[in-house]
């Protein structure tokens, strides 16, 4: 039996079968430890945290920390970084995230994470009054001292997430959904992509808008650079380059090119308002974002702008908008012919005691009046001219019922054209007497050309009231002088002196402006030249108007009447006339009563109810 167990032959089997048993243990071991993930337990866990929140200085908890030992790949889920308060929204929530490291680079003392993985994560970062913020210091202050260790990323992955940040100054809201980030070094340098869908953006109380981005990017330790990126908002899109220095949040700095579309803008920014506008723009500038502050500068262009049925060219301008305030300067567009100046300014924002005040203000000067008046599309209103001024609107934010304002308007008739003034002249009242002669049918339209006009007007406008200081308006053949206030067109007051040489040019026009107010109003046939002073009371609809009138060589039902004197009240489409004396050549005639301004009547009312006294 000992020559058997010491033979060559057995000894030899003995050796092969150690071999094959060796072999069968190590590769069940590199099986069984291939397929290990093991659970590092709460001591090691607690360890990670406590490090972790040391190195950015804020509280850090770990669901569950474990190792893939084999392929040297740490799992962490359920990662929660705390906000500025352990009761505040946390910064960093993440459900999973995987770090795979080659063990073979550490004996030469290098990490290598050749994979970083996040996924299903949310984060949060604020911006508080005053500039405080709750983004970690993920850059250790300080001197590093010489490092024996170097650590290399080769590629990371963070997708399924939803990053927010909120700037409660302003205030302003964005969120990006679907957020996907992917930073690889393929050679010396670190390169990125990042996109996202469905995102929002939301500033004060305006309505929110939708954003899409996608966007390349290098990274230099904290500091990023994009070279491009395409931001498509509500009514914009956007390219953008710029810098974004993660280790001293908020530091940012982004160039903008957008390409604005002015309709949705106003659905964003005046949903409330029923005005339209129409047309497209251009804004260049910069957005520097930095700690304590922000700020936008640049300038917007729009070859067109259309504000209902108004059109104003070439329109350019300078935005700047802060922490405090937004203010558009040396903004100008051309306005029919003429040329506009204007400025806009919110302030102050982020004021939790004052509401921020909205100010827009313009001049003009030179606006051609055909065009103006062919914009506002009333039938019976067209002028000729040049008109020129200054308007200042204000109200608060939210609130543009609140409007308040003043303003004042200078019209120029075209050159050569005279317009007239309470001394009548010679000529003018020859010229009515003709005109008051010529055969032909009559056409109750207001007036069958446009008018020249010249004049001042002046006003301040409340709330409550518009208050009109005194003003006068001026043709070829009627002169208004007018002052007093209206409710926005209701309970009225206004005094007003009519000098006309040709009432039937005069009662077109002031037709035309009735049915301007709102209250449609036809030209009835009567010639001559006068005076009426009076005072306008009640609803611009429907205007009470009662004064004295003086005329002559009045014509009215194709009759030439001769001189005219009589107190009238002027209402409901009646004119209640007393203390009337026509007087012709040799007779007088003397009435009181009520004349309809036009017959037949749609409520069916009577034509005449007068008393009249005839002599000669």
């Amino acid at each position: 039996m000992k020559r058997f167990l010491h033979h060559p032959i057995t000894r030899s089997t003995r050796r092969y079968l150690r071999l094959v048993v060796v072999v069968c243990a190590i590769a069940l071991a590199a099986t069984v430890v291939s397929l290990l993930t093991i659970d590092l337990g709460p001591r090691l866990r607690t360890l990670a945290e406590e490090q972790g929140s040391q190195f950015i200085d804020r509280t850090m908890h770990i669901g569950r920390l474990s190792v893939h030992l084999w392929r040297g790949s740490f799992v962490i889920e359920d990662l929660v970084i705390e906000g500025l308060t352990p009761e505040g929204q946390p910064f960093l929530t993440a459900e999973r995230i995987s770090l795979s490291m080659p063990w073979s680079t550490l004996i030469n003392r290098r990490v290598v994470f050749d994979e970083i993985e996040m996924t299903n994560w949310k984060m949060f970062t604020e911006i508080l009054e005053g500039g405080r913020h709750n983004f970690p210091r993920f850059v250790p202050e300080g001197p590093q001292g010489e490092r024996t260790w170097t650590v290399t990323l080769q590629y990371v992955r963070a997708y399924r997430g939803e990053f927010t940040l909120e700037d409660r100054g302003v205030p302003w809201r964005t969120v990006a959904r679907n957020l996907d980030i992917i930073v690889a070094r393929p050679n010396t340098e670190y390169r990125g992509q990042v996109k996202f869908s469905d995102g929002t953006v939301a500033i004060q109380n305006f309505v929110p808008m939708r954003a899409d981005m996608t966007a390349s990017f290098k990274m230099d330790g904290a500091l990023l650079t994009f070279d491009q990126m395409e931001l498509i908002t509500d009514g914009a899109r956007s390219d953008v380059t710029g810098t974004a220095d993660l280790g001293n949040f908020p530091e940012m700095t982004y160039n903008i090119e957008s390409r604005v579309q002015f309709p949705r803008m106003r659905e964003i920014f005046f949903a409330d308002d029923a005005f339209s506008l129409h047309g497209e723009g251009n804004f260049s500038g910069t957005w520097h974002l930095f700690d304590g502050g922000r700020e936008m500068t640049g300038t917007f262009f729009a070859p067109t702008l259309g504000v209902n049925d108004f059109r104003f060219n070439d329109l350019r301008g300078s935005l700047y908008w802060a922490r405090d305030r937004f203010e558009v300067t040396s903004g100008s567009a051309s306005v029919y012919s003429g040329d506009g100046r204007f400025s806009y300014t919110m302030a102050p924002l982020g004021d939790p005691v004052t509401p921020a005040t909205y100010t827009f203000d313009a001049f003009y000067e030179g606006v051609d009046l055909a065009g103006f008046t062919a914009a506002l599309d009333v039938e019976d209103l067209r002028l000729t001219g040049r008109v020129s001024g200054h308007n200042v609107l204000s109200w608060p934010s939210g609130r543009f019922s609140e409007l308040r304002g003043f303003g004042e308007a200078r019209a120029q008739p075209p050159p050569g054209v005279p317009v007239l003034t309470r001394d009548q002249s010679a000529e003018q009242i020859e010229t009515s007497r003709r005109k008051a002669g010529l055969p032909g049918p009559f056409s109750d339209h207001t007036w069958l050309e446009p008018l020249s006009v010249g004049g001042d007007v002046r006003y301040t406008y409340d709330p409550d009231w518009i208050t009109v200081e005194p003003s006068r308006i001026a043709t070829t053949t009627t002169l208004v002088e007018f002052d007093g206030r209206t409710a926005w067109g209701a309970q009225s007051r206004m005094p007003f002196h009519v000098t006309s040489a040709d009432w039937q040019e005069s009662d077109r026009l002031l037709s035309g402006l009735l049915t301007v107010f709102g209250s449609p109003t036809r030209a009835i046939e009567v010639a001559g030249h006068g005076t009426f002073e009076g005072v306008m009371t009640g609803d611009f609809a429907r205007p009470r108007v009662e004064g004295r009138f003086s005329g002559d060589d009045i014509r009215a039902w194709r009759v030439n009447w001769g001189h005219v004197e009589a107190h009238t009240v002027i209402e409901g489409g009646y004119a209640n006339v007393t203390e009337m004396t026509i007087d012709a050549p040799g007779s007088r005639i003397t009435a009181d009563g009520r004349f309809s301004l036009g017959y037949p009547r749609q409520d069916g009312g009577e034509e005449i109810d007068a008393r009249v006294l005839v002599t000669n």
